[in-house]
Order: C-alpha cells, then sequence, then structure tokens
C-alpha cells in the first residue's frame, strides 16, 4: 500500500534548524498504450505485465520551491528479474532482487516522481519502492505486478485480482490550456 501522509515533523527549536516537513501525498500510478495508441492513466499500485505498454511509478507532493534533492531509491522484488536494466547509479543484488539507486533530482512545481516500464523478464509478484529523500525515509510504494498471459494491450488494471491492491481510478488527460 501506499503511504498516503508523512507526518510533519515538530517545529525547529532553533532557527538554524530546517523547517518542519509538511504533509506529503503520495501516490502509485499506471499508465497503458492501448490498442489504439493512447496512453491511460491510473492512480494504482496494480501493474499488468505488458512488455513495452505499460509503465509505472510513484508520485510525491512534496511542496516547496522547485529544488534538487538528493533521491535514495530501494527496489525490493519477490523474485529475481531475468534481466536488469540499470544506469551507473544503481547498484543490483547479486540475486537480482534489490536495486538501489541513489541520485539527484528535481522537485518541479512541488512534486517528485519517478517511472519505469514494463519488459520481458521483469516477474510477476510484489514490487516495494522505499523512498528516502535528502537522507529522510519519506515513502513506501507496495506495487502488485499481474502476469497478462494475451499481453492484451486493452488490460484495465482495475480488474486484475492484487492482494495488496488499493481502489484504482482513471485519471483523465491534462487538457491543453488555452491562451486568454
Amino acid at each position: 500500500m501506499a503511504q498516503s501522509t508523512t507526518q510533519a515533523k515538530p517545529p525547529a527549536a532553533n532557527p538554524a534548524e530546517k523547517p518542519a516537513l509538511k504533509g506529503v501525498r503520495s501516490i502509485p500510478y499506471v499508465s497503458i498504450t492501448g490498442e489504439d495508441g493512447k496512453q491511460r492513466h491510473y492512480e494504482t499500485n496494480a501493474i499488468p505485465l505488458l512488455f513495452h505498454r505499460a509503465c509505472f511509478g510513484w508520485r510525491m507532493y512534496l511542496g516547496g520551491p522547485n529544488r534538487v534533492v538528493s533521491l535514495r531509491e530501494v527496489l525490493t522484488t519477490s523474485q529475481p528479474a531475468e534481466q536488469v536494466i540499470a544506469g551507473p547509479e544503481t547498484e543490483v543484488s547479486a540475486d537480482k532482487t534489490k536495486a538501489t539507486t541513489r541520485m539527484l533530482e528535481t522537485v518541479q512545481d512541488g512534486v517528485l516522481q519517478r517511472s519505469w516500464c514494463i519488459i520481458p523478464g521483469d516477474p510477476p509478484g510484489t514490487y516495494t519502492y522505499d523512498v528516502s529523500i535528502d537522507g529522510e525515509p519519506r515513502g513506501e510504494f507496495v506495487f502488485c505486478a499481474i502476469e497478462v498471459p494475451d499481453q492484451n494491450p486493452n488490460t484495465d488494471p482495475r480488474e486484475l485480482s492484487c492482494p495488496n491492491k488499493f481502489n484504482a481510478v482513471e485519471r483523465a488527460q491534462p487538457q491543453p490550456r488555452k491562451a486568454s
């Protein structure tokens, strides 16, 4: 289950200390490219294993100004991946069930987010992301990756059975704003 809020820290006793953290809204999401080529977006933690069509990720609403933060993200899977595609910022365990990524990321408009796309060899089961920002634990996202034997690109993740699934909603694509 995604952590929906983070408790605010008590106000700093010393003005030189960091300001208190505000509550955070954290959301897991899945995007699927359908047969019609349109991308559909869902706030859900149920990932259909649709190779090269389904992507998933997390989004945290941190607030505050645009800034660069130090991110530590630890992915643990219940089964090993057949293949791992990772950059130099990611350390993968020998058994391919844990990947730790350390990098600088930009908080834009108060939001920090990351995502990945499903590739052949990604295992079914539980995917847990533990996220720390600037050395502070800030969120846990638990996804459920579910096999789709027929690779139907119109699979709706809201209809998948997942032991740790929360109620999912489809998100409308933002409409371009008209100049006034």
